[in-house]
């Protein structure tokens, strides 16, 4: 099996490798009548996977909707949004003569009528938006069988919070219970995948809104084990007629460790590239200047950039991945905790900070609580690269 090496986009097609048992749990799930959260740290895959369930919801005549959410910032961009991408659905065409004029009712009524970010227009939308996202719910069809995805939720998320400082909070609520007030009409066929780049379960747990999405089930989406990871390697190298040794293939797994398709896919794009362009040898050796090539390169950038989510617990964050990553064999809570409370100054402060950030961390994925009672970085990869980028 030959496949493309995409590591920036989601994959389809023949390009989606592995997953075989995950889906299938996935899918019998959400035909019992549930809905989603694909709950892992960035990069496993998670858009990837989600675009495979609604190619098999639609093999089955179910209706389907892709919604990323990446660039709204509103939920009038929101609403415009989801109208649009309904409209371009052919399963939502034909009730156009029953719906299209809603529709064309609701679009209009979150054109901008004054320039953006006007107080008036904020109290505009404000009043008007309950009886608009009630009319939005008219749209579907909730006794036909649909499959909606919803990609990056927890952007807009942080988007609505930050818009407005002190009532921000409450849109997001709003948004989520507006959400959920699908999944609770009884006998519903509308089923919901949902699935950002930035921990969903982080964002509500911190915000103390966890109850809007306690009704749903989190799939977890691991990395490969040894086979599928060894099968995706060569499945690459076949693609661009490259033939790897089992010496070279077990380093490229061995140096990963974290067998995410996206680290296997970027270290084994650096060393073919060192092969097959610049004519380096076929052997372990050039497997490790690839692997010094990408600790030092932008594509681990997104594990530093989505720290800024974290907001006032980022310098905190920081501190304790610094003092993490100049130390392979990780630490304790208790030295984290004394790391802490030299910026904290408090005990019962330290404690709530620490227990917090540990939890975050684990669910992202940069670290792990090794065996060992010590608290590690969850791939030597990103530990390296960390290393290189902040503590050399």
């Amino acid at each position: 099996m030959a496949i493309n090496n995409i590591t920036g986009s989601p994959v389809e097609g023949e390009d989606f490798y592995g997953r075989g048992k995950e889906l299938t749990a996935a899918w019998n799930h959400i035909k019992k009548g549930n809905s989603i959260i694909l709950s892992a740290p960035r990069r496993v895959g998670k858009s990837s996977f989600a675009k495979k369930l609604l190619e098999k919801a639609r093999s089955e005549n179910w209706n389907t909707l892709e919604i990323n959410l990446e660039e709204v910032k509103s939920e009038e961009q929101f609403v415009k949004l989801f109208i649009e991408k309904l409209q371009n659905e052919s399963w939502w065409q034909k009730s156009i003569s029953k719906l299209g004029e809603l529709a064309s009712q609701l679009m209009e009524s979150v054109k901008p009528t004054i320039k953006y970010g006007d107080a008036s227009a904020t109290f505009e939308w404000k009043s008007r938006k309950t009886d608009v996202y009630s009319e939005l719910k008219k749209l579907l069809d909730d006794k036909k069988e649909t499959l909606i995805m919803i990609d990056e939720l927890t952007i807009l998320l942080n988007n609505l919070l930050h818009a407005d400082k002190e009532n921000g909070i409450n849109d997001v609520a709003y948004f989520l219970n507006w959400l959920r007030s699908f999944r609770q009409v009884s006998g519903t066929k509308i089923h919901w995948v949902f699935c950002s780049s930035i921990g969903i379960d982080n964002f509500t747990n911190r915000h103390k809104l966890s109850y809007a999405l306690n009704d749903i089930k989190s799939i977890t989406i691991g990395e490969f084990d040894p086979e599928t990871a060894k099968g995706l390697l060569l499945a690459l190298a076949k693609s661009d007629n490259l033939e790897l040794s089992e010496g070279v293939s077990k380093a490229i797994l061995e140096t990963t460790h974290w067998h995410l398709p996206y680290f296997i896919q970027i270290l084994y794009f650096n060393f073919q590239n060192l092969v097959n362009t610049y004519s380096h040898p076929n052997d372990e050796n050039t497997v490790k200047k690839a692997y010094k090539e990408l600790i030092d390169s932008k594509e681990l950038n997104t594990w530093d950039d989505r720290l800024a989510e974290y907001a006032e617990l980022e310098s905190h964050v920081r501190l304790i991945l610094k003092s993490l990553c100049k130390n392979n064999e990780g630490e304790s809570r208790e030295q984290l905790f004394n790391l802490l409370y030299t910026r904290i100054k408090d005990d019962e402060a330290t404690e709530t900070a620490l227990n917090r950030l540990l939890y975050m961390l684990k669910n992202d994925g940069y670290i792990i609580d090794a065996h060992s009672g010590k608290y590690t970085f969850r791939s030597p990869l990103l530990r390296d690269f960390w290393f290189n980028r902040f503590a050399k």
